[in-house]
């Protein structure tokens, strides 16, 4: 009960604070009756998933500008939820005044009770396992801005995993899984954006294209050696005043020896909502995501959403003949003044229950 007043509590707060900041909202802009502005904000949150059951915490931002920059922000949660988890997380988007650099990553602290599925399309939904990871990762991203649109730069990244509580006689003790017990994984890559938004946040139209390439190597203090590409497309279509249409193309794909944490996976609130996250991994994910958003009374929205996508040991054994679907719906609110949302999603299936989602900013 009383978690369920604290999420009932958050939202008031939240709409308040939009009602009376006297903040307007530009494109992609901080104004106070036409001039640039700071803005600061902790709040308490609540929020629910599947996975996490009810949590609380506080979550903040500070947003800013350069000059006529674009927004610059470092936003972070401290969270604790019914299922015993903790959570740390920290991440900065930082455009230089300039312009010309734009640096972006995360800290991220776990204390995770979770659950095993297995690996593949096809693990049966009669099995899983409880196990409680213990994680810590730190990626670091710098990337040069070139005409404006497109930006290219190098990334590092630290994870650390230590596996425990499983069962001695079930798939993560006895069926050779690699990341079981303590693994520490660093690696170096590449990235190429597109990024071409007119909003950070909450897209109006625009697209956002970014292929990341990472090697995790014994050479850079990996115990493990794997690589890992991803590819992300999106498009925004602004149909006709506030009603838009957002679309998203993901690749996952992994070679070598992959822990079982880092495979790519569906599941969450961000990727295939309606699946527990992890649900379906392999070495290999790929999904299609479209979301139509609709304005309902000025910082309330609406949102119709549907996937479909599939997992595999190989990108070229992906089926879309054996594609997992799920769908929904969810609602906005707007928190502050460059369009972060509180979110709200229920989402179905082929696991024939609802899924919810109580969150902060958009799945893409």
């Amino acid at each position: 009960m009383k978690t369920h007043r604290l999420g009932l509590f958050t939202l008031m707060m939240l709409g308040l604070l939009q009602e009376r900041s006297g903040l307007c909202s530009n494109t992609d802009t901080l104004c106070v009756d036409g001039k640039d502005k700071n803005y600061f904000v902790v709040v308490p949150v609540a929020f629910y998933g599947e996975e996490t059951n009810w949590g609380g915490g506080l979550s903040g931002g500070y947003y800013f500008r350069c000059k006529d920059n674009k927004v610059s922000s470092l936003q972070g949660s401290a969270v604790y939820t019914l299922k015993n988890q903790a959570s740390l997380w920290i991440s900065p988007k930082i455009y230089t005044t300039d312009r010309e650099h734009y640096y972006s990553g995360h800290i991220k602290v776990n204390h995770f009770p979770n659950k095993f599925f297995g690996i593949g399309r096809n693990t049966p939904d009669s099995f899983e396992e409880k196990y409680v990871s213990e994680d810590f990762s730190v990626l670091l991203q710098h990337q040069r801005v070139l005409f404006g649109v497109i930006m290219a730069g190098v990334q590092g990244q630290v994870n650390y995993f230590k596996t425990e509580d499983y069962s001695d006689n079930q798939l993560l003790a006895t069926g050779g899984i690699t990341g079981v017990k303590e693994k520490l994984t660093s690696g170096l890559g590449a990235l190429l954006t597109w990024e071409n938004r007119e909003n950070l946040y909450y897209p109006s139209f625009g697209e956002f294209y970014k292929a990341s390439l990472m090697v995790y190597s014994k050479i850079f203090g990996s115990e493990l050696n794997f690589t890992r590409l991803t590819i992300d497309l999106r498009n925004y279509y602004n149909i006709v005043d506030d009603h838009v249409f957002a679309l998203q193309f993901l690749a996952d794909m992994t070679w070598g020896n992959v822990p079982f944490q880092l495979m790519p996976m569906m599941g969450g609130a961000d990727v295939m909502r309606g699946y527990y996250q992890g649900r379906y991994r392999d070495k290999s994910m790929a999904c299609l995501q479209g979301e139509y958003r609709f304005p309902i009374y000025k910082w309330l929205k609406g949102t119709i959403f549907g996937g479909f996508g599939d997992v595999a040991p190989y990108f070229d054994k992906l089926d879309i003949t054996k594609s997992k679907l799920a769908y929904g719906g969810g609602i906005r609110i707007r928190v502050n003044p460059i369009k972060v949302n509180l979110r709200f999603d229920a989402a179905y299936s082929d696991r024939k229950e609802m899924a919810y989602y109580f969150t902060v900013t958009e799945a893409f």
